[in-house]
C-alpha cells in the first residue's frame, strides 16, 4: 500500500483493467453482478466471448457432480492466465476512477455518478452503516472465490452525503475537457470511466471522504465477506502493524443527492401458499386499511405503482384490479411491528407490510417459504394474472434518504427492502486483494 492509502479510509488502488489492445469491445465481455445471473443467462455470458468476466465472477462448474470448490479454483487459474497473457493488466500507480452509468428508467434517460476507490475495512457502524438485513448463502460463495483469486471482480454501491458539495466538485475536475478513458455501450446502458492520476485531486478526494460515513446500499454480503477474509489474512501474517490491500475493499460510492441514484421497490409475490378466498382477505386488511380499488392498466401507466397516500397495493383480489392500503383512521399501525424500533421503521412500508398484513392478517411468514421478490412490475402482476401467483404486494419506493436516517440509528431494514437502480457491471474494473 502506498502512504497515501494507509492514511486515508477511501484510497486509489492499483485496478486491474481488461487490455484495449487484447479486448476491443468491452461490451462484449462485461456481465451483471453474479447475485442477479440465472442459469440461462449465465450459459449465454459463456457463449458470448471466451474472456467475458463471468468466467471469474460466477464460474460454471466443469462437471456434474465436481467439488464445489473446483470452479473457485478454476476462476483463479484463470484470472491469473489472463493477467500473464494480458487480457488483463494492472495500473502502474494507484488511481481513482469515476464511473458514469446511462441508464434509462421509468421513461427517461439518466446518469448515476460513481467514484470507484478503495475503502478502508471497518466493522458496522464505525464509519460504514448497513442498511438491510441479509441472508448468508451469497456470503459463503463470495468467500471461497475471494479466498481462491485473492481478488475481487465486483463490489458494493456504497453512498455518502457530500453536502457540501466538494466531493462532487473535485470529481467534475477531473473529468471536465477530457474523453474518457474508458467507453463501453451494452443493449440498455452506457459507460465512461476516467482514470483519476493527479495527485492534488486524490488527496482532495481522500480528505473529503475521510470525514464522511458511508451506507452501504448494494452489497452487504460483499462488504461482510470482506471482512471475514480480512480476519483470516491478517490471523494468517501474524496481524501485521501496517496496512495491506486486504485490509480495503473496493467499492463504488455515490452521493445521496445524486440525480441518477434510483431505488425501485422489491415486489412481494406469493405462491404455493394456502391463503383465505379473497373476501376473507379483504375482510381482514380492512380491519387496518381502507381499500381502494385501482385498474392494473392504469397502476402499470403510472410513473410511480402505489398512490403517495398508500402504503401498499395488493394485487389479486380482485380481477384487473389493485387495492391500494391507505391507514385506517384510529389504527395505529406502527404499534403493531414488534420489537424495539424506531418510529422510521416502524412506519415503513416493507415493515407494516411483513408484520401487519403478511404475519397478522394472513397469518404467513413474510421470509418463509412460497414468498418471492421481483423488482419488475409488470412481470409481478402478470404472474398473478396468469395463476402462477397467488397474491403480489406493490410497494412504492423509499426515499434514500430514509435509508439513511434508519442507518442512523443503528437498524436495518427487512430483507429485500431496496433494490437501487441499475446495478452497476462487473468487468469494468477489479481489485487485487494483494
Amino acid at each position: 500500500m502506498s502512504h497515501l492509502q494507509s492514511s486515508m479510509m477511501v484510497c486509489p488502488f492499483r485496478g486491474i483493467r481488461y487490455n484495449p489492445s487484447a479486448i476491443t469491445d468491452l461490451s462484449s465481455v462485461l456481465c451483471p453482478p453474479y447475485d442477479i445471473i440465472d442459469a440461462d443467462q449465465q450459459r449465454a455470458l459463456y457463449s458470448r466471448d471466451p474472456h467475458n468476466m463471468i468466467r471469474l465472477e460466477h464460474p460454471m462448474p466443469l462437471s456434474t457432480g465436481q467439488d464445489e470448490r473446483e470452479r473457485y479454483r478454476t476462476a483463479a487459474t484463470m484470472y491469473r492466465d489472463w493477467l500473464r497473457g494480458g487480457i488483463l493488466t494492472e495500473e502502474d500507480e494507484p488511481v481513482l476512477y469515476v464511473h458514469d452509468h446511462n441508464f434509462e428508467y421509468r421513461g427517461r434517460r439518466h446518469v448515476r455518478r460513481g467514484l470507484v476507490g478503495a475503502v478502508r475495512l471497518r466493522p458496522w457502524y464505525e464509519g460504514v452503516f448497513p442498511h438491510e438485513l441479509t441472508g448468508t448463502k451469497a456470503k459463503q460463495d463470495r468467500l471461497e472465490l475471494m479466498r481462491a483469486c485473492r481478488a475481487s471482480f465486483s463490489y458494493p454501491l456504497g453512498l455518502y452525503e457530500d453536502s457540501s458539495g466538494t466531493v462532487a466538485d473535485l470529481l467534475n475536475a477531473s473529468v471536465d475537457d477530457r474523453p474518457p478513458d474508458v467507453t463501453a455501450c451494452e443493449s440498455a446502458d452506457g459507460h465512461q470511466v476516467w482514470v483519476i492520476r493527479d495527485p492534488e485531486i486524490l488527496e482532495g478526494i481522500g480528505a473529503a471522504l475521510g470525514s464522511e460515513s458511508i451506507y452501504i446500499a448494494d452489497g452487504h454480503h460483499r462488504y461482510e465477506t470482506g471482512l471475514v477474509y480480512q480476519g483470516e489474512r491478517r490471523a494468517e501474517e501474524g496481524n501485521p502493524s501496517r496496512l495491506h490491500a486486504y485490509d480495503f475493499i473496493p467499492m463504488t460510492l455515490t452521493a445521496f443527492r445524486d440525480p441518477g441514484l434510483f431505488i425501485s421497490p422489491v415486489y412481494r409475490v406469493l405462491s404455493g401458499i394456502d391463503l383465505p378466498d379473497p373476501d376473507e382477505i379483504e375482510r381482514r386488511l380492512g380491519e387496518y386499511f381502507s381499500i381502494d380499488y385501482i385498474a392494473l392498466e392504469d397502476v402499470i401507466e403510472r410513473a410511480v405503482p402505489v398512490d403517495k397516500m398508500a402504503l401498499m397495493a395488493a394485487v389479486g383480489l380482485r380481477e384487473g384490479y389493485s387495492a391500494e392500503l391507505r391507514p385506517r383512521s384510529g389504527v395505529d399501525l406502527g404499534s403493531l411491528v414488534p420489537g424495539e424500533h424506531s418510529s422510521e421503521y416502524r412506519t415503513f412500508n416493507v415493515s407494516i407490510l411483513n408484520h401487519v398484513v403478511m404475519a397478522r392478517a394472513l397469518g404467513i411468514n413474510p421470509d418463509g417459504e412460497g414468498v418471492s421478490y421481483s423488482p419488475d412490475l409488470v412481470g409481478v402482476i402478470h404472474a398473478v394474472q396468469n395463476d402462477e401467483a397467488r397474491m403480489a404486494f406493490l410497494l412504492a419506493p423509499p426515499d434514500p434518504l430514509l435509508v439513511k436516517k434508519i442507518a442512523d440509528q443503528m437498524e436495518r431494514m427487512p430483507r429485500k427492502s431496496t433494490y437501487f437502480y441499475p446495478k452497476p457491471p462487473t468487468g469494468l474494473v477489479a481489485y487485487p486483494f494483494d
